[in-house]
């Protein structure tokens, strides 16, 4: 006579999903964890990328840097004017041919100096507005008019703008400052004009909650500075400053902020920007 053997009784299977359960809840924050810490890695090094990139660029062009403002109505191409733009759509953003102008680091792309676009963009950033695939649909990248600027997820319209995924500015301290802003109008013209120690570039700087790199309340920025170098500023003093409150209620602009970020990741004490 044959034996029949049982299955599972309802109760084993239980104790079997329970113990999935606890194992899942153990696993999943330390594979979170290895994954923010490989995309940290990545925006590393792509912000090295654009280091070496700038150096190769201005050791080609007599130390100049890229325009950081590309209007033919402006007789000023370093004009300190939004720090993520890389190109505009509007006429005075345009050569005579209608061809978009590049500014900032997408000189560096259509110089061949970076082969890829993602490059200017830390995978872990979170707001959509500053993402690659925000700028390829429809394809090329680096093409207007662009579907995300017609209608974002959240249904809002934007600029048709290209913009980048870092905070991008090149301060020449010897620069006269505008008593009305605290800081300079016009970026740095040459390499050589940058303070050695304080970032031309970081992980973008907008909304505290939206930095790149976050673990509970510790925060963290990749900087570049001058030399190609890049450090990981995880300095309490840079986050718990009044400037991101300031920057919330609208007392200090995006660009007095970043100016501020940037001076104290540099070292700089920084005081009250409103």
């Amino acid at each position: 006579m044959k034996t029949v053997k049982a299955g599972f009784t309802l109760i084993e299977l239980l104790v079997v999903i329970a113990i999935i359960a606890l194992l899942m809840g153990i696993l999943m924050p330390a594979l979170s964890k290895v994954k923010e810490t490989a995309k940290r890695v990545v925006c590393s090094s792509q912000v090295r990328q654009i280091g070496t990139a700038m150096t190769s660029y201005t050791a080609d062009y007599d130390n100049r840097m890229p325009p950081y403002n590309t209007n033919i109505a402006n007789t000023n191409p370093y004009l300190l004017i939004h720090s993520y733009a890389l190109y505009r759509g509007e006429n005075d953003y345009r050569d005579a041919g209608g061809r978009l102008l590049p500014m900032k680091l997408a000189v560096f792309y259509e110089g061949g100096y970076i082969a890829d676009p993602k490059v200017f963009y830390c995978p872990s950033n979170k707001n959509s507005l500053y993402k690659y695939e925000s700028y390829s649909n429809p394809k090329p990248w680096g093409s207007l008019p662009q579907n995300y600027n017609t209608r974002d997820e959240t249904g809002n319209t934007h600029n048709q703008w290209i913009r980048m995924g870092y905070t991008y500015l090149p301060i020449d301290p010897r620069k006269k400052i505008d008593p009305s802003t605290g800081m300079p109008d016009e970026t740095a013209g040459t390499i050589d004009s940058i303070n050695a120690y304080i970032p031309l570039m970081t992980d973008i700087i907008r909304h505290k909650l939206e930095i790149s790199h976050r673990r509970q309340n510790n925060y963290a920025i990749n900087a570049l500075f001058k030399d190609g170098s890049v450090t990981l500023c995880t300095d309490e003093n840079v986050f718990n400053h009044e400037v991101w409150d300031q920057l919330e209620s609208g007392s200090v602009s995006e660009l007095q902020a970043n100016y501020m970020v940037f001076q104290m990741v540099g070292g700089k004490r920084v005081g009250n920007g409103g």
